[in-house]
Formats: structure tokens, C-alpha cells, sequence
């Protein structure tokens, strides 16, 4: 009985521990990129084999900031939540182990709901998040390649270009968005602008936005420089005279094209983090059991 005792308290408390570390690295990341978010991306693309895209475009927006502070809020939840594990193991703390279990069963039980939900009622909430999803992007979405600047620009329209640029689509439900104001009214209104180092083009000269185009490479991405994207497009004159080289993919089309491409981890991972949440729950309630039964035992 003690073995068994011993052995789960070293297991829930390594478990937790390794979780503190990631909830503080969540944490330090998520920081970082607040304080100095270039030096972020510079490191990343140092050390990574692949660009890191859309994020060294867009560094010191409101987008990446956002981005940020999710960050810090979910390593902090995870600190607090695995630290309170820790503690209640190294103490003994049976009323700190319940607390602990107690959230965790709360955490699961969230993410089961959230599971069932989302497949049970899949056939209404797709419909339903792709209209809110146009409506936003007409709304919303002006375009920036090869129009503004993109550093503090509106962080929705910056995230939809580098959607478009990295998964080869255009617009929400195709190149048909850019066709009417109805559809999208920010773009007509404020946007359809068009630079080449030669001249700007505006209003109905721009059939298309620039992220909609075709590129011969994509690694224009490590630089913010106009002038890259204009020399990286396959057809220099697509945004004006389409359908000359842009993608017509509509990009509700993306995601689930790559959740099928990648359900394999999408369904091992939250299956494995389940498991090991279900773990911490059984021997932390187990512990805090023999606890209240070595106390009982102790005082009477």
C-alpha cells in the first residue's frame, strides 16, 4: 500500500511539473513577443528549417498581440492549475489534491461537452459560422498586399491575406466575394488598391485583392518589402485583369481540407491529453483518499 502510495505521488507529481515548465514557457513566449515580437520571429526563423509566414509579416500588429496575451493566459491557467497539483502532492494537502481534482474533472467534463457538441451539431454550425464569417470578411477585410502598410494595420484583413497567400484561396466563398459591394463592402469602400513600382492603380482598375494572386515562391514572407511581393507574383497584372493566375479555391473550403489531411494527430493528441488529464484525476482523488484514511487512523 505504501509503494503504491509513493509511486503515485511521484507519478502525479512529475506529470505536474512538466506542465508547470510549459505553462511558464507559454507564459515567457507569450511576453517575449509582447515585448520585442521581431526579435521573436527573427529567432524562430533562425532556428526553423521553414519561414514563419504570416507572423514575421505582420510583427507589431494588433493581431500578433492578441495572439500574445492568449498565450499568457493560457500558460498561466496551466501553471496555476499544475503548481496546485504539485504543491498538493509534495504537501500532502488533501484539501489542495481535491481542489486540483476537482477543476480537472470540471476542464474535462468542459471538453467533453465541447466534443459532442461539435460534431452532434455540425450540420448547424457550419452553415451558421461561414455566414458570420462573410459577414465579417465584408465587413472587415480591405486588403494589404500591395496596397498599405501593413505594420498596425486591421489585424482581420492582415490575417486573410496571409490565409490566402499560405493556403492558395481567395476569399471566403471564391473570387465571386470581390464581385459585388454586397459581398464585400470594406474592400469596395476603402480598399481596391493596387501598387507596382511603376504606378497605383484604384477603384474598378483592381478586379481582385493581391493575396487572391498566384506566386512563384512564398518566401517573400521574411520581409515586408512591397517590392518582394510584386516580384514574387506569377502574374504581375493578375490583380488587375483576372482570371489571369489567381487561385479560386474559396477558402471555407481550407480547413476542413486540412483537418482531413492531418486527422491523425487532430485525433491522437486530444485523446492523449484526455488520458493523462483522466490519470491526474484518478490518483489525485486516490491520494487524497489515503490521506483522509492515514488521518483517520492517526486521530482515532
Amino acid at each position: 500500500m505504501a509503494c503504491c502510495f509513493i509511486f503515485s505521488k511521484l507519478c502525479l507529481f512529475f506529470l505536474n511539473f512538466l506542465f508547470v515548465l510549459i505553462g511558464l514557457l507559454t507564459v515567457a513566449l507569450g511576453i517575449w513577443v509582447v515585448v520585442d515580437d521581431q526579435s521573436f520571429f527573427e529567432t524562430v526563423a533562425f532556428f526553423s528549417k521553414t519561414q514563419s509566414t504570416a507572423l514575421q509579416l505582420y510583427g507589431d500588429t494588433e493581431l500578433v498581440r492578441v495572439c500574445a496575451w492568449v498565450l499568457i493566459a493560457i500558460g498561466a491557467l496551466v501553471f496555476i492549475l499544475s503548481f496546485c497539483g504539485c504543491w498538493g502532492v509534495v504537501s500532502e494537502s488533501r484539501c489542495l489534491l481535491i481542489v486540483y481534482a476537482t477543476l480537472m474533472s470540471f476542464i474535462v467534463l468542459v471538453e467533453v461537452i465541447c466534443v459532442i457538441l461539435l460534431f452532434a451539431l455540425m450540420s448547424v454550425w457550419q452553415p451558421q459560422l461561414v455566414s458570420a464569417l462573410s459577414n465579417t470578411f465584408s465587413k472587415t477585410y480591405v486588403g494589404t498586399m500591395g496596397a498599405f502598410e501593413v505594420s498596425g494595420y486591421e489585424p482581420f484583413s492582415l490575417a486573410m491575406d496571409a490565409f490566402m497567400v499560405q493556403f492558395e484561396c481567395c476569399g471566403i466563398n471564391g473570387s465571386t466575394d470581390f464581385e459585388t459591394a454586397k459581398t464585400a463592402e470594406a474592400w469596395f469602400a476603402r480598399g481596391r488598391t493596387f501598387k507596382t513600382p511603376s504606378q497605383t492603380y484604384i477603384g474598378d482598375q483592381v478586379k481582385l485583392p493581391t493575396a487572391c494572386c498566384k506566386f512563384t515562391s512564398k518566401t517573400f514572407f521574411v520581409d515586408q518589402k512591397y517590392s518582394d511581393f510584386f516580384g514574387n507574383m506569377l502574374n504581375q497584372r493578375c490583380p488587375l485583369s483576372p482570371p489571369a493566375d489567381y487561385h479560386l479555391q474559396p477558402c471555407k473550403d481550407v480547413i476542413p481540407a486540412q483537418m482531413d489531411k492531418h486527422k491523425v494527430p487532430l485525433i491522437v493528441i486530444p485523446v492523449v491529453v484526455l488520458v493523462l488529464e483522466l490519470i491526474c484525476i484518478g490518483v489525485a482523488v486516490y491520494l487524497a483518499v489515503m490521506i483522509k484514511r492515514w488521518d483517520d487512523e492517526l486521530y482515532y
